[in-house]
């Protein structure tokens, strides 16, 4: 092969200065280095252009049998199968003698002698500057560190690529100038190190055929595959995503040399065992939904280790662990899954038992205490990796619970960043600064709610019902006892007539507490006394059991109430958080709702929300129309799903339109929102009061059973909500009758009318929101 681009060299081949170097050996102490030195020099004598040197390399090469024996003294046979080690010609790096093991890797690979052909060049075609370091430092003695770490990548014929580093060995090569060679002054190197980068430079005082270089190199490479896995894996650790996890779970196995290594984690918490937060990992040893305290995990030596001692636990043969601990759940869920080594590997966070790292393998030894030892190179990485995964896990539970525990609305976070932005920069410059309160000022409110229908009554039935069973099961309970009339017997039977009889004839606000005090002066008191002496009380056994310990009462018919209005409550709440994310789309807006006997919710909406989108009254128009499609779907839905509560109860909705403008301000203290301002005010007032309003001059209460009422105060407002009901009712969303009535005089607020209109119960829900183009379409 014709060597191209060989600078300033004239290249011999020779073997001079090795022969030199067995000439010296003669005066060795060691008569066996003697001896070999001997041998060595007899064949120089047959071969006398190995000493003077060849230019031509094919001249070279047939004396390759000379050579090869020549090489053994450099290249042990001993060493052979274990060295990774070639002789090369000069400059272009072919190999002409070489190790067993290095001819095995040249072998399966797709490459040839010239494996090293392009090592020391920068690029392609040119020549590296390395060689003229040599010149500069070796010949005339200059410090110029041009050197820098050379590896080499092989790819086998499979695919499978290794990289080695490369060190050479120059003992056997020899560089002088010719004729025409220019000497290098202090002068030419300070320009030649200012321009090291520029090779017309270069050449100019290293003409082409200036120097002469004559011998062999000699090249050892070092395995650093591993080491480049390892890289690879800590690469891979910094970026925690799906397609990241996929590339650790192939550095693990590269680095263990097992193809079809699994790789899982879990969590401890609390001496309990849960899934892991990275949801990218697999739980080897555990089975999905199982929830295990760490005492059941597996054998007490295994326990102790992973969960007290904080120490690795490797079993290397999963069978014979089976075997020995007469099964367990550990040993049966790996068995089961074919996985027959194991190592677990715990890991600590911020000085607590955190994460268990799971490597499994489906052949028994193929995990075990000597290869393990590769953990040491790549643990502190894992620390890491584990210890930044849990704190953005506990940075997420915090956003969480902001999100659903606190009034700071994503369509507000921008606000509340901004502010605390300066907040901290007037602490860093030392100043002591306040959070200032939020404000956002002229926007338009949308307040809306579905209520329980008489609450307060079917309360209060099931309060009265409970407290009638609890007093007619003690009345029977006590006639059981008494053999004979006793006075103190006879009175107690006596009171619990009179307070039956009361919540027969009426429920009073202190019907309630007057007997839950005289069951916990009087009832259970002698109850207990009963149980005390005697045995045989199942009868009062089950009924003090059957007492509620919250309420110290009988809590059966409250308890049906009770799950009715929070299953109600949850569903809708659900099904409005789920359509708030709809409507944000509409434009941002703050939102919030309460649950009460129902699901209250107020929509803000202005251009002082929103520092990017420009606010149009449309908006709002959109969003109103929002709000009656979400309200009359939301009650549909909860009559659909009634059948699965406990009690029917009906519910009514309302909406409040409003049509000016106020401001609200975010309350540090309170950490909730707030309407501003005394006259702001009266829109809270009128919130507040037309729930319980009657239609003026009559005793009819204006929110009704499967009725939708819109209270407003305007004509213009009137005649908007007109044709938005007309447009429900072509979507068959509302039936015919819309009625228009008047509100009777609220403190506060006066002349205030009302829409109401028939909800259709069985309404089919569309997907999409209703809008504007939507009605004037139809």
């Amino acid at each position: 092969m014709k060597t191209e681009n060989i600078g300033p060299f004239k290249v011999i081949m020779s073997l001079r200065l090795f022969k030199n170097k067995l000439e010296e050996l003669l005066t060795s102490n060691s008569l066996t280095v003697q001896k070999q030195a001997k041998q060595a020099l007899a064949l120089f004598e047959d071969y006398p252009d190995l000493v003077t040197g060849l230019e031509c390399k094919d001249a070279f090469f047939k004396m390759k049998p000379a050579i090869d024996e020549l090489m053994t003294f450099i290249f042990p046979t001993t060493l052979t199968d274990n060295e990774i080690k070639a002789a090369i010609t000069p400059y272009d790096n072919e190999v002409f003698y070489c190790s067993n093991r290095l001819r095995g890797i040249i072998n399966s690979s797709n490459t040839d002698n010239y494996i090293f052909k392009d090592l020391y060049k920068d690029f392609e075609g040119t020549f590296d500057l390395l060689t003229y370091a040599i010149i500069l430092n070796i010949y005339y003695k200059y410090q110029v560190d041009f050197d820098r770490p050379k590896t080499i990548a092989i790819t086998d014929k499979n695919g499978n690529t290794k990289r080695y580093r490369v060190a050479f060995n120059a003992d056997f090569l020899d560089i002088y100038p010719n004729e025409n060679a220019i000497d290098i002054t202090d002068e030419i190197l300070d320009e030649l190190l200012s321009n090291a980068d520029k090779t017309e430079i270069w050449e100019k005082y290293f003409p082409e055929g200036s120097w002469t270089l004559e011998g062999f190199g000699v090249l050892s490479l070092i395995d650093t595959s591993l080491d480049k896995r390892i890289d690879d894996f800590k690469t891979h650790l910094i970026q925690p995503n799906q397609e990241s996890f996929q590339f650790l779970k192939q550095d693990i196995r590269r680095i263990f040399n097992i193809p079809d290594l699994e790789l899982g984690s879990y969590n401890v918490k609390h001496n309990s065992i849960i899934p892991p937060f990275d949801r990218s990992f697999d739980m080897l040893s555990i089975l999905p939904g199982d929830q295990i305290d760490v005492s059941n995990y597996a054998c007490n030596h295994v326990n102790n280790q992973l969960f007290k001692n904080c120490k690795p636990m490797i079993i290397s043969n999963v069978e014979n662990y089976h075997k020995q601990t007469k099964g367990n759940r550990l040993s049966k869920v790996l068995l089961d899954r074919g996985l027959k080594s194991v190592a677990l590997i715990p890991i600590p966070i911020d000085g607590e038992l955190g994460i268990i790292i799971e490597m499994a393998a489906f052949k028994a030894n193929q995990l075990n205490a000597i290869n393990m030892v590769k953990l040491d190179a790549i643990m502190p990485f894992i620390l890491s990796y584990s210890k930044r995964v849990s704190t953005e896990y506990k940075n997420e539970i915090s956003a969480v619970i902001q999100q659903n525990c606190t009034a700071i609305h994503p369509s507000v976070q921008w606000r509340f960043e901004e502010e605390a932005s300066k907040f901290i920069q007037e602490r860093n410059y030392g100043d002591n600064p306040v959070f200032k309160e939020i404000a956002f000022k002229d926007v338009v409110p949308l307040f809306g709610q579905i209520d329980v229908v008489g609450s307060s009554v079917a309360r209060n039935d099931a309060i009265k019902r409970d407290l009638s069973k609890q007093l007619k099961i003690s009345k029977e309970l006590i006639l059981n006892r008494t053999k004979i009339n006793l006075p103190f017997y006879e009175q107690l039977i006596f009171q619990i007539d009179k307070y039956l009889k009361e919540l027969e004839e009426g429920f009073h606000a202190n019907s309630e507490q007057e007997i839950n005090l005289f069951f916990q002066k009087q009832i259970f008191p002698l109850f207990k006394h009963f149980q005390s002496m005697s045995s045989n009380n199942i009868d009062i056994d089950d009924f003090l059991n059957s007492i509620d310990e919250e309420t110290n009462s009988l809590y059966e018919a409250r308890k049906a109430y009770d799950i009715t209005l929070e299953k109600g409550n949850k569903l809708m709440s659900s099904f409005l958080d789920k359509q708030q994310e709809k409507a944000q789309e509409i434009f941002p807006h703050y939102y919030e709702k309460f649950k009460t006997d129902g699901i209250e919710h107020n929509l803000y909406i202005g251009q002082s929300i929103s520092n990017q989108l420009i606010y149009h009254p449309t908006v709002l128009y959109n969003l109103r129309l929002w709000q009656l499609q979400v309200t009359c779907e939301m009650e549909a839905m909860y009559y659909e799903k009634q059948k699965d509560f406990p009690l029917q109860l009906q519910v009514a909705s309302l909406i409040l339109a409003y049509d000016i403008p106020i401001t609200i301000r975010y309350r540090i203290d309170e950490k909730q929102f707030d309407v501003d301002g005394a006259y702001n005010v009266r829109y809270e007032m009128i919130k507040k009061r037309i729930d319980k309003a009657h239609i003026k001059n009559t005793t009819e209460r204006l929110t009704q059973p499967h009725k939708l009422c819109v209270v407003y105060s305007s004509k213009a407002i009137e005649r908007e909500y007109l044709a938005y009901f007309e447009f429900l009712q072509a979507k068959n969303y509302i039936g015919k009758n819309i009625e228009i009535v008047e509100v009777e005089e609220l403190q506060g607020a006066s002349g205030m009318k009302a829409i109401r209109v028939d909800l259709n119960k069985e309404l089919q829900q569309v997907s999409n929101i209703f809008t504007l183009e939507d009605l004037h379409a139809v």
